[in-house]
């Protein structure tokens, strides 16, 4: 695919309040059928970015693209097929679930009174559609806010953390039912989340920033197995002290596991390269594997932060 056929792509997208940058040249593109991630810090830009892609914040610098429309020269064409969720939604509380989808309809055509109860019954509100919002939890207020962004039938979902505040069978019927969209409709879903295992387990991509600016992306899989450094290696003999291993290039750090084995972490080598190393250095190999990280331990190793 082109970047042309992108449903979403930012183009050097920067963003400064004053001397802080709050977004820093920042590319990437979201293809339609796609559910990608977009991961990061607090602070690390990731709101500002949805902000500007809805057209709340104006850029610095660099452009936006929904389906090849400019957000900033042509937005009504830009955002005809997206649906967004960002921040804490509102609504009118006084008024049912119901009532609110039916005034969010007004601003899209032949849009039915079934298809406003096919949403309430897909987000989990069927039953308390004519209670008042006012009477719903917050995790309640973020499924409506979801069924408001699904108003229209919208080919791009555009979600900040769609999920926050619901327990963890209400998010995993969420995640599953945006999952099914995309696999069935061809729906193409941007979202924020700083629950890893939201992205891990239902995202085909992921993009990661810090400090404004994209620092690795790719498949969920792919991207975790390109940053996959820490082996096993189990020793018949003689095994090599720690402190030695870490004196040499290539090598990251090195923790005992047993009287037979070690986990190597890697810096910018590959096992290949460190089992022949090990061999020439006289020492016999009988098992050496790679760990699988989760996107989790990925995370926290490239962003260098234990509180993400």
């Amino acid at each position: 695919m082109s970047s042309d056929d992108a449903a979403l792509r930012l183009d050097d997208l920067s963003k400064s309040f004053g001397k802080i940058r709050a977004v820093e040249h920042l590319s990437l593109q979201v293809y339609p059928g796609e559910m990608a991630g977009f991961l990061g810090p607090n602070g690390a830009g990731k709101s500002t970015t949805l902000y500007m892609t809805c057209r709340l914040v104006w850029p610095s610098g660099g452009k936006i693209e929904i389906f090849g429309h400019d957000v900033w020269d042509n937005f009504k064409d830009a955002i005809r097929h997206v649906g967004t969720m960002v921040e804490t939604p509102s609504f009118y509380e006084y008024l049912s679930a119901r009532r609110n989808l039916k005034l969010m309809s007004r601003l899209h055509e032949d849009t039915s009174d079934n298809q406003i109860d096919e949403i309430l019954e897909r987000i989990g509100l069927y039953e308390r559609r004519n209670d008042k919002v006012a009477t719903y939890s917050h995790g309640m207020k973020q499924r409506l806010g979801l069924g408001m962004a699904l108003i229209g039938k919208p080919r791009l979902l555009v979600l900040d953390e769609p999920t926050s505040g619901m327990d963890p069978e209400g998010t995993r019927e969420i995640l599953s039912f945006l999952q099914e969209k995309v696999k069935d409709d061809g729906l193409t879903v941007f979202i924020s989340s700083h629950l890893l295992y939201e992205v891990e387990e239902y995202c085909d991509k992921v993009f990661v920033i810090n400090h404004g600016s994209l620092i690795a992306s790719g498949k969920v899989k792919e991207i975790i197995a390109s940053h996959d450094k820490v082996v096993h290696v189990t020793f018949s003999g003689t095994v090599p002290d720690c402190p030695k291993l870490v004196n040499e290039e290539g090598i990251e750090s090195v923790e005992s596991l047993s009287n037979e084995s070690l986990e190597i972490t890697l810096s910018n080598r590959d096992s290949v390269w460190l089992n022949n190393m090990l061999l020439s250095r006289g020492y016999k190999v009988s098992a050496l594997a790679g760990k699988q990280r989760t996107l989790k331990e990925f995370f926290l190793s490239i962003i260098g932060e234990e509180d993400a």
